[in-house]
């Protein structure tokens, strides 16, 4: 299942390690998406789809960052520029409450019933 606009593509949906060595993978119809709950929204999840992992990662460490990072704020502009995008969303759920959200990670798709 592909699209025209390539939003969706095959990602891994399980890995099956064997005793003997070999390793199972499969694959289907994802989406990357981007989700946020925060102070703003009043507990609101909010969910973006991108194209790749790496536009969600770097939307999501911007995001991060005009949150507000207090004192980590250098640091997470640093990670920002060297591109560990990753890295600055850890920052961002390390310091906020456990109600905050704001991870990357596929969707995959329901076929029609």
């Amino acid at each position: 299942m592909s699209d025209s606009s390539g939003f969706i593509k095959q990602q891994v949906a399980s890995r099956l390690h064997r005793p003997d060595g070999s390793t199972q993978t499969t694959r289907a119809p994802a989406v990357w998406t981007l989700a946020h709950r925060g102070y703003s929204g009043s507990g609101r999840l909010d969910v973006w789809v991108y194209a790749t992992k790496r536009d969600a990662l770097r939307e999501g460490a911007a995001l991060a960052i005009a949150c507000g990072l207090d004192d980590e704020e250098d640091q997470a502009r640093r990670d920002f520029a060297a591109g560990r995008y990753q890295k600055v969303m850890d920052c961002y759920e390390k310091t906020r409450p456990e109600t905050h959200l704001l991870r990357v990670q596929a969707a995959f798709l329901q076929p029609p019933v």
